[in-house]
């Protein structure tokens, strides 16, 4: 089985197109608070969030996260490789801030700009954000994220609050060596919000890790379906 874990902002609708296309038993799971799931203050944290996946899904299983369920993925790999089997990382990275020693994320100001707006305006700050996942003229991506966020349901406003919290504050960089199972990283040449640098240097970190670039923007699986599917697929079987 594998377990698909989404990104800030969204739910389990945003990957119908690539279950679809993929073609192998396959689950999506709204994170807290997002989509159909309950949410309570902490639950997005990626040390709890991750234990209680593998608290509910016993046995080992390959898992993909994109995004802010990639910071949920790897957390779920490193701190219960009895869990995982095989790991793929979607436009995810260990830290998503920019820093001295990583300046492959994104610039401090944005996020907080956009933490900012939430206090505001909560359903607009979403729209923005997908609109900024798309990409400069992507609008076939984005008319998607926004159809999948209008499927599954809008976030709560908690919810999104400590999403981003958990997006602005956390440095996985030192679980990446304690991964055992394989990983495959799949990054956009053209990710305005995580630079493909940060998958290429995350993949020399851990044990087993492959990159492979396709698609463009922070969500490849909208505009290239199936080149991402083949990609999984391949690993999975591999």
């Amino acid at each position: 089985m594998l377990y698909l874990l989404h990104g800030w902002g969204l739910n389990r609708s945003v990957f119908s197109g690539l279950e679809h296309a993929l073609g192998v038993p396959t689950q999506s799971l709204d994170l807290p608070g997002h989509g159909e799931a309950p949410y309570e203050p902490g639950a997005l944290d990626p040390d709890r969030l991750a234990a209680r996946l593998a608290a509910s899904h016993p046995g080992a299983h390959a898992w993909l996260g994109w995004s802010l369920g990639g910071l949920v993925a790897l957390t779920l790999a490193a701190r219960h490789p009895q869990s995982v089997s095989r790991l793929v990382l979607i436009s995810a990275t260990p830290r998503f801030v920019r820093a001295a020693d990583w300046p492959y994320g994104t610039e401090p100001e944005v996020l907080q700009a956009f933490a900012d707006q939430l206090a505001i305006d909560h359903a607009a700050t979403v729209r923005r954000f997908l609109a900024l996942q798309a990409g400069p003229g992507a609008r076939p991506e984005a008319r998607a994220l926004m159809a999948d966020l209008q499927t599954g349901g809008m976030p709560q406003a908690a919810a999104l609050a400590e999403g981003l919290a958990v997006l602005q504050g956390s440095d996985l960089r030192g679980l990446l060596s304690s991964i055992r199972a394989p990983v495959l990283f799949v990054h956009a040449a053209t990710d305005t919000i995580v630079s493909i640098e940060a998958s290429r240097a995350a993949s020399r970190l851990v044990s087993d890790g492959r990159l492979r670039e396709v698609g463009r923007g922070h969500a490849p699986f909208l505009n290239a379906e199936a080149g991402v599917a083949t990609l999984i697929r391949d690993f999975l079987r591999d």
